[in-house]
């Protein structure tokens, strides 16, 4: 019998074992119609019930699965949505016409988040996100992958067509956004890949793309660069380059030299630069320029400046005691790093070093892109009194706003400008401008790369400070510098007591 029919007899009083009596099948045929229709009055509830619930739970299946493939501040496409369209295209199934992959970063986009704030940053690049859709053909998608970085998909293996695309894109993000009333510039670094379909693989499409991203960064951004398999190839060398630095650090393979600097009215030694060195087995003595950029590329480039700077002012210490200056390379991820300033206290103070002798040499192109944090560190290391220096000056972008409020007491002129200045009428007026300009902010000048008399003549006439350069010596291990300095090395060993 039905469970519910008997608990309804039961109600009533009624045995459901036993046949009823009288008027009683009245009343039983009465309770089993009630019942039923309770029953189904109940059925229907539950199934409606289980129907709503089924449409929520689809409609809110369909809302997450729409949130995962999507950028949250921009409504595009993130990089799991990004990567299914270019399977799609890249398929073995499909007809074969490939993709063309375009990797854009906005150039000096940190600069407008660090002075306008997130907010204005978050805005800038939803419009950005907008003025790109805008230079799209029907075909082509673009997709967000994080911070200022975009994709454009276009559909096809034609990379005449992706860069007319990319020229487009290009033209507008070029163009100033108005962010939080005020004027926010940025402009486009795009690198462009192609994949022939069908069975290209999609992460190394974008990989490629990133690639020549890069290579426009270096070429000096606002520009398109197509992926070649040098790019590639330089990659592989750099990631060698820095797993054998990182053993050569724990093993103590770098080295320091130091190329001295003079005044250039009477050509008197005032100090040196200390420049690093990698010894690397099988490879000779290696300078900066093979290995430090590779180190750049991650943390690795912190524990080499902290190697040179607390090295060098062990090596230096009797000269800077004796009133000569001591110049030290520093990249902008070390002035990001939290030790650099205690280290190079606790360095000065255990060589009883004075700190108006030190002074850390940040490049140009690096100062324009000094963080919050990097900021910081140089305000700390001029409350120690060690001095700036702004280095390769003549190969960024620096404004005459930005030098003035970097603090800087000296400003080092690269050797690509010094290189013609004794024979070209143009490099002279450019020099001399750098000259005056540092002056009127009561910055010294020391011009690098000096190796003719002629250059030196001409820089003394313009009223460069000090120079530097093979005309007044070589890099070398300091020997030659303690004899010249009329100190001797073992004394440069002893720490202050």
């Amino acid at each position: 019998m039905h469970r519910t029919l008997e608990r309804q007899l039961r109600r009533l009083g009624v045995d459901p074992a036993a046949a009823p009596a009288g008027d009683g099948w009245t009343e039983l045929l009465a309770v089993v119609s009630r019942t039923y229709t309770e029953a189904d009055e109940e059925r229907y509830t539950l199934e409606r019930s289980l129907e709503v619930s089924t449409r929520e739970m689809r409609g809110l299946h369909d809302a997450l699965s729409q949130r995962a493939l999507q950028d949250a501040l921009t409504g595009l496409p993130n990089r799991a949505a990004l990567l299914a369209h270019l399977q799609g295209l890249l398929g073995a199934g499909r007809s074969g016409r490939g993709a063309t992959a375009l990797f854009v970063d906005l150039d000096g986009f940190k600069q407008v988040n660090d002075s306008l704030g997130h907010a204005a940053g978050d805005e800038l690049l939803v419009r950005a996100a907008e003025r790109i859709r805008s230079c799209l053909r029907p075909t082509d998608i673009v997709a967000r992958l994080g911070g200022d970085e975009f994709v454009v998909v276009c559909e096809g293996a034609d990379a005449e067509a992706a860069a007319a695309v990319a020229s487009r894109v290009s033209a507008q993000l070029c163009t100033p956004f108005r962010v939080d009333g005020h004027d926010a510039v940025v402009s486009a670094s795009i690198g462009l890949a192609t994949a022939e379909g069908p069975g290209a693989d999609a992460e190394q499409l974008l990989r490629c793309a990133d690639l020549a991203m890069y290579d426009a960064k270096v070429a000096g951004k606002a520009r398109t660069s197509v992926f070649d398999a040098s790019m590639q190839s330089d990659v592989d060398s750099r990631v060698s380059v820095r797993s054998a630095l990182s053993e050569g650090v724990r093993r103590g393979e770098l080295r320091l030299a130091f190329q001295p600097q003079v005044t250039l009215a009477d050509e008197r030694l005032t100090g040196a630069e200390a420049l690093v060195r990698w010894e690397r087995p099988g490879h000779g003595l290696l300078t900066a320029s093979s290995f430090v950029p590779a180190a750049a590329e991650g943390a690795l480039v912190v524990e080499v400046d902290r190697w040179v700077v607390g090295e060098a002012v062990r090596r230096a210490a009797t000269w800077c005691r004796g009133g000569r200056t001591l110049s030290v390379n520093v990249s902008p991820r070390t002035l990001e790093s939290t030790v650099l300033v205690d280290e190079l206290s606790t360095a000065l103070h255990r060589w009883d070093v004075p700190a108006r002798a030190v002074e850390l040499e940040v490049g140009e192109a690096g100062l324009g892109r000094c963080s919050t944090a990097a900021s910081r560190t140089l305000e700390r290391l001029a409350g120690l009194g060690v001095g700036l220096a702004v280095d390769d000056f003549g190969t960024g972008s620096t404004s005459l706003a930005h030098l003035g409020r970097s603090g800087a007491r000296t400003l080092k002129v690269d050797g690509s400008l010094v290189a013609d200045v004794d024979t070209a009428a143009a490099a002279v007026s450019v020099v001399g401008a750098v000259v005056a300009m540092a002056h009127a902010l009561g910055v010294a000048v020391v011009a690098e790369g000096v190796e003719r008399r002629s250059q030196a003549e001409v820089l003394r006439e313009l009223g460069c400070d000090r120079a530097q350069g093979f005309l007044f010596g070589s890099p070398g291990d300091g020997t030659a510098l303690d004899a010249r300095f009329g100190t001797a090395r073992a004394s440069a060993g002893s720490p202050a007591r």
